[in-house]
């Protein structure tokens, strides 16, 4: 065999085998891949990570409150359900509350029944319970409009408010300005670290948003509140304080 014919094959089960590897290497899921620069450098970095933190009073106030009653039958209770809620929305339109900001979220018949301890299981009746979702708006504007409306809806006999919400409607305003201060954050970090090291900082490599969190309100007992406030003998206080948005960035920035 010719000299040249020999190495020709020699190349080809060469190559022959490197594709074989590198199949094998596809199967099991290991990959091989340049990680450096276009000019096959390592590229050199500093990662750091910043929080931004945004103070904003709120501006709605969510409401939870229904009613809910017991009668012989389903039809008497509904009527009796009925006659309150009706009073509860002439205090909604009453304070200008517009309707799209009343929503049902709940309406249930059920039977009611007593546990006694000789005969067992006793219908007492039937049970009708309905819940509003309540959204009152502008309060930064008039910080007495909330307690207004709820000692109205106060006066209405066997109301259930369940909760008292404060929020911010248009957050993403405070999300863009908490990002902003992570950044400049970490950028920050990254130029004392930059100079400690003796490196020149570079243009951001990778950002990202490790999260973003928005810290809801308590929610407040309207019964307790209600309570402490006629003992006092005065009307409800319901201080709404400040709602806080925060945000975290990962960003790696390069050196040289």
């Amino acid at each position: 065999m010719k000299k040249e014919t020999i190495t020709i094959l020699a190349v080809v089960l060469i190559c022959a085998t490197i594709l074989g590897v590198s199949y094998n290497f596809r199967k099991t899921g290991i990959s091989i891949r340049n990680t450096g620069t276009a000019s096959g450098s390592i590229q050199n970095s500093i990662t750091v990570s910043g929080e931004g933190k945004v103070m904003s009073r709120p501006d709605i106030v969510r409401v939870q409150a229904g009613v809910s009653e017991l009668r012989k039958t389903t039809k008497e209770a509904q009527i009796a359900a009925n006659e309150k809620l009706a009073q509860i929305l002439d205090i909604l339109r009453e304070n200008n509350i517009a309707e799209k900001n009343v929503q049902t979220t709940d309406l249930s018949f059920y039977p009611e029944y007593q546990w006694l301890e000789k005969t067992g299981q006793k219908l007492v009746g039937q049970r009708v319970r309905q819940t509003l979702n309540i959204k009152i708006t502008d309060i930064d504007k008039k910080s007495e409009r909330v307690t207004d409306i709820l000692d109205a809806l106060g006066s209405v006999d066997g109301l259930e408010m369940n909760s008292v919400n404060f929020d911010i409607e248009e957050k993403e305003a405070l999300f863009t300005q908490a990002r902003q201060q992570a950044f400049d954050k970490a950028e920050q970090k990254a130029k004392e670290l930059a100079k400690l090291g003796g490196v020149v900082l570079l243009k951001p490599i990778t950002i990202s948003e490790s999260s973003i969190n928005y810290n809801p309100p308590m929610y407040r007992n309207f019964a307790k509140m209600e309570m402490a406030s006629d003992a006092m003998g005065g009307g409800s206080e319901l201080p709404s304080g400040e709602l806080e948005v925060t945000a975290n960035v990962n960003v790696v920035f390069g050196i040289e």
